[in-house]
């Protein structure tokens, strides 16, 4: 079956209802139990209500406080097991050597499944009409079978993607790829590269998305067969009807790459929404703490506490040895942590990250480097001690450490010299928070701001529909895009053209030897 029809249709019936009415009905679909990535995710919903769009939401967190025209329809915490505080170090490192394997699996295929829950189906099947949806909005990570979801309802999806977009996710909407000069995710490459790392790049950057489409074509296409059409194109086909890609990234911290229009940077869309101010306890300690405070986290997945014991104690010296500097530190389960906590270190399970971040005390942020913090060190200007587990992570330290405000430790085994080292690195030596600083102001500087770049390019890819945006490489082979037959023609033309120089010179030689030989055979006549 064709996409083409199916996008004139869309098309046709998202403009003609933009031009009646400037508040829409919008279906977001956030299936992943991530809590980092659900802030970017709600963070979206919340700027659309505020906007006046209708929201339905389906959803593992649900937003706590009450929102105008927001209604969750499908909570799935019934159906996921949280994922908060759930993961061990030694699990970490597990994920992180087999990272896409584990993460299509768990974060994409079983997923999918999804879509055979009754309140989903009852959405596909008989979706309100009072008024009827306009756009869907699904995530953008391991889970591409809920694009299906817009093809059900015949209408755009846009997808959100709560890290650096990847490669599988550019080429479904024709981003070009320049592994040259761009590192390959979840890599530590920077420009430039060396002759033998742009190979290694190039093989990584194809390598991922190979591994990734083995693992999910078949599974998620099947999946969509089965719970929304047995006729439905596959997923290949319907991201054609994908409008547009917002992106928790922006230029000053990603990288300079040519874009296509689709792919819209929105870094640190979650921060303004998301902001929890300190409790009064906590506000009085931070402001008592006047010797600075490094703030100490692995993020709401992984806990502190299941460091090897030789690693805690090397944590315990090292934040002893700069008292009066004080440590804040996030951990789950305290009575699982190591005795001997030095008495400059407070512990708590759960913290307001970025009230922390903004606090002047706050000198040095200890972090796994997950993108939502990066940024939000960024923002606030706070220099990072980065300790990546899996993903993105390492490239996000890295692209921290490649612009002056950031360090990286190993993760599994680091010494208690390079803990020292680099804590006393960052504290005392200014040109690390200088950097930090420099970077807030540049990572700020936009003609818009996140919110409002998000908002007016959902709207405008619900007045003008999926192809306005939509790159012609997508309706191109990657060896078309690539210029292969272009080139293999030309040289083909180049060789037939030598061919046939080679033929009439030749020839030309022989008429001419054969000239001369038959002067010579007249002379001696």
């Amino acid at each position: 079956m064709s996409i083409t029809p199916v996008i004139s249709i869309i098309s046709i019936f998202v403009i003609t209802l933009a031009s009646q009415n400037d508040a829409y009905r919008i279906l977001a679909i956030f299936p992943l139990h991530s809590r980092s990535h659900h802030m970017i995710c709600h963070a979206l919903v919340e700027v659309l209500a505020d906007r006046g769009h209708q929201l339905d939401v389906v959803t593992v967190y649900p937003v706590k406080k009450t929102l105008k025209n927001h209604k969750v329809i499908l909570d799935l915490q019934k159906v996921v097991n949280s994922t908060i505080n759930q993961f061990t170090i030694k699990l970490a490192s597990k994920i992180a050597r087999n990272t896409i394997p584990i993460q299509t699996t768990l974060y994409g295929n079983d997923l999918c499944e999804y879509l055979g829950l009754p309140e989903l189906q009852e959405v596909m099947k008989n979706p309100p009409q009072d008024p009827p949806y306009d756009l869907v909005i699904i995530e953008a990570f391991m889970s591409d079978c809920f694009v299906g979801v817009g093809y059900a309802l015949n209408v755009p999806v846009i997808k959100v993607s709560p890290q650096i977009i990847y490669p599988w996710l550019e080429t479904s909407v024709g981003q070009l790829q320049y592994p040259a000069f761009v590192p390959s995710r979840n890599t530590i490459y920077r420009h430039p590269m060396s002759f033998f790392t742009r190979v290694l790049n190039t093989i990584q950057n194809h390598y991922s998305q190979m591994l990734f489409h083995y693992y999910t074509d078949t599974v998620q296409n099947g999946q969509m067969r089965k719970y929304i059409d047995p006729n439905i194109p596959s997923i290949e086909e319907l991201e054609k009807i994908v409008a547009l890609v917002l992106v928790n990234s922006w230029p000053s911290l990603s990288g300079i790459q040519p874009t296509t229009p689709a792919i819209i940077p929105v870094g640190g869309l979650h921060i303004e929404t998301n902001y929890v101010p300190l409790s009064e306890e906590l506000e009085r300690w931070m402001n008592e703490s006047t010797s600075g405070v490094i703030y100490f986290t692995l993020g709401s997945m992984v806990n502190i506490e299941t460091f090897p014991e030789t690693t805690i104690r090397r944590f315990y010296t090292v934040f002893k040895q700069i008292a009066p500097v004080r440590v804040l530190m996030k951990v789950a389960n305290k009575t699982a942590l190591l005795p001997g906590l030095p008495d400059n270190v407070r512990t708590s399970s759960w913290i307001p990250q970025m009230a922390v971040l903004a606090h002047k005390n706050t000198k040095v942020f200890m972090t796994h480097g997950g993108l939502m913090s990066t940024l939000e060190a960024i923002t606030f200007g706070v220099p990072l001690i980065g300790i990546p587990l899996w993903g993105d992570q390492f490239m996000n330290i890295a692209n921290g450490q490649s612009l002056g405000f950031a360090l990286m430790l190993n993760c599994e085994d680091p010494s208690e010299e390079s803990i020292s080292w680099a804590v006393n690195e960052i504290l005392y030596n200014p040109t690390y928070r200088e950097a930090a600083k420099q970077h807030s102001i540049k990572f700020l500087d936009r003609p818009m701001g996140p919110k409002e770049t998000a908002v007016y390019w959902v709207e405008y890819a619900i007045r003008h529909g999926p192809e306005a945006l939509r790159s012609p490489a997508c309706d191109m082979t990657w060896w078309q895009v690539a210029l292969l037959d272009v080139y293999g023609f030309l040289s083909i033309c180049i060789l037939i053209v030598v061919y046939i120089i080679i033929r009439i010179a030749k020839a030309l030689l022989s008429a001419l030897f054969r000239s001369k030989k038959h002067v010579k055979l007249t002379k001696s006549d």
